[in-house]
């Protein structure tokens, strides 16, 4: 595959600033410690066992063999966040992102868009296009993270893309996913939207979702709860509801040609038609 030297040295630069501004260092993990510590941090992110990590400690190891990139932000010689990737058939132009997690207690430093940027890096050196991973739609920093810091796009969504999965996280819930894709050669942020669209799904005054319904029209707007983690843990039955009521609007709307293209300053998807990648 060819690489673009343009747009790769603008992305070095951009992952030199970001970790400069984490205060961190960014480097593939090498060591078998390297490895091993990376793994209980994403055991302790996913609350797990270490032996029933996300990914064990061997298995990143092997990934770093075979040239998938296993990056960490390291705090001194501390691994305070992991990042994974692997590309797709050979001299594919799409790299897909299998995981990212930061120690809690460097949350909001900016090493979570680090980790990204060095993935972009990555990914520019092998020639890639594209990256996709998926997320959690009902996870709202997740959302304006990916679509407004990123400035990723929705592809589409999946209902039960995983297996059910027993981590702490994601116990006792369904495995709905949004898929995003990277343009790795801009990776342009975009703003958040203004809150002025027709709403299709909103909290009501007991905290219960409230459909509306989707309208053949760009710019209608879909409540993202502040905190699902914490409602599932409270109140599950509400969580499932807006589980439930979040696919509804999803589908309804993709078969609208309707994807959500940003969040808004108050916590709202906004919806809009886009062109298929």
């Amino acid at each position: 595959m060819r690489t673009d030297s343009e747009p790769l040295a603008s992305a070095r630069d951009v992952a030199a600033k970001s970790a400069a501004r984490a205060a961190l260092t960014l480097r593939p993990l090498t060591s078998k410690g390297e490895f091993a510590a990376a793994s209980d941090l994403l055991a302790g992110i996913w609350g797990t066992s270490r032996d029933a990590s996300p990914l064990s400690s061997d298995l990143l190891r092997s990934l770093s063999h075979a040239d998938a990139c296993v990056t960490g932000a390291l705090s001194g010689e501390e691994v305070v966040g992991v990042a994974v990737a692997i590309s797709g058939p050979p001299v594919s132009e799409v790299m897909y992102s299998l995981i990212a997690g930061v120690k809690p207690g460097f949350a909001g430093r900016g090493v979570g868009i680090a980790l990204k940027y060095a993935q972009r890096v990555w990914s520019l050196e092998r020639g890639a296009k594209r990256m996709l991973w998926t997320y959690d739609p009902l996870i709202r920093r997740n959302a304006h993270f990916n679509l407004v810091r990123l400035g990723a796009r929705v592809q589409n969504y999946i209902p039960e893309f995983y297996p059910p999965m027993h981590d702490s996280l994601n116990r006792m819930d369904r495995t709905d996913r949004l898929c995003v894709s990277w343009d790795l050669a801009s990776a342009t942020p975009s703003t958040p939207e203004d809150d002025d669209g027709p709403i299709a799904l909103r909290a009501g005054e007991n905290g219960s979702p409230q459909r509306s319904g989707i309208a053949p029209q760009p710019r209608m707007r879909v409540w993202i709860p502040r905190d699902i983690e914490s409602m599932r843990l409270d109140d599950n039955a509400l969580a499932m509801r807006w589980r439930v009521s979040m696919a509804d609007v999803l589908q309804e709307a993709e078969a609208q040609n309707l994807v959500p293209v940003s969040v808004s300053g108050s916590g709202y998807y906004v919806l809009d038609t886009v062109s298929a990648q």
